[in-house]
């Protein structure tokens, strides 16, 4: 069982150093709202991205020159302001990635979140990623970097927006535990996961969509070292059309549930 929960209301492509590329920097956030708990939060209230960089081995950048990140007053999740990431992936064009990474310094267990918003929807050829978790063989060797889990959008049947978590342990997607998951276009919704490392049977990856479970992996091997990263990015391949935009506001890392109603304060 995931420890400390408060409750809740019930792809594939390495991004590599890529990332780092185009680093931005500057101003601290509030706490969040779930007492002494919280590790860490990015709210972006300073208009800067200094939440992320001032972060021991913290980035935000884009993988090249057709991508961007910028802090934008246009749409926030909470406060004045959110991450506006955007990225042009044509079909021929390899992965694209714009976005905010924390590699290492993170708790052997705790809870990620993130809050999110798509102004339309999009087609997706490969594939679109939003929230990840890399690994280490060697925690002390940058070479040894590989994926271990993509929360990603997908497309439903019906050319819906919906979700999609890709287990590079095993190269395929997890059942979700939930049918018909529509992701909302123009409106904010929040993507938090538990992640407990272990390389034995004790480790476990968790997954809420808009506070409901849809991804419970428990009693399984997540990581060979104590060593991971977090990345919120917009990482696409093949986009119809090809120039996508997400915004990102409010994430954190928290030893408890942040959950729906993890308000942060001033």
């Amino acid at each position: 069982m995931r420890p400390l929960s408060s409750g809740s209301r019930s792809h594939r492509m390495v991004l590599g150093s890529a990332l780092v590329a185009g680093l931005l920097s500057a101003s601290c956030g509030g706490n969040i709202d779930v007492g002494s708990d919280v590790l860490w939060t990015a709210r972006f209230e300073g208009g800067t991205f200094d939440e992320w960089t001032s972060t021991p081995a913290g980035s935000a950048g884009a993988s090249s020159a057709t991508g961007s990140v910028e802090v934008s007053s246009e749409h926030a999740h909470t406060g004045l302001f959110a991450a506006k990431l955007s990225v042009d992936a044509p079909a021929d064009g390899g992965a694209q990635s714009a976005g905010m990474s924390r590699k290492g310094g993170l708790p052997a267990e705790g809870y990620y979140s993130a809050w999110y918003d798509l102004p339309a929807t999009v087609q997706i050829g490969q594939f679109w990623v939003l929230f990840k978790f890399r690994q280490r063989s060697i925690a002390d060797d940058p070479s040894t970097e590989g994926e271990l889990f993509d929360v990603s959008l997908a497309n439903g049947t019906a050319g819906e927006m919906t979700l999609q978590v890709f287990d590079h342990r095993t190269g395929a997607a997890v059942p979700l535990r939930v049918a018909g998951l529509v992701v909302p276009i123009g409106e904010w919704f929040q993507i938090e996961a538990y992640y407990r490392d272990a390389s034995d049977s004790t480790g476990a990856l968790t997954v809420w969509f808009d506070g409901e479970e849809i991804v419970d992996l428990e009693g399984t091997a997540t990581s060979p070292t104590p060593w991971i990263e977090w990345d919120v990015l917009n990482l696409a391949d093949d986009l119809t059309p090809t120039g996508a935009t997400l915004f990102v506001d409010d994430c954190a890392v928290s030893r408890r549930r942040v959950g729906l109603n993890g308000r942060l304060g001033d």
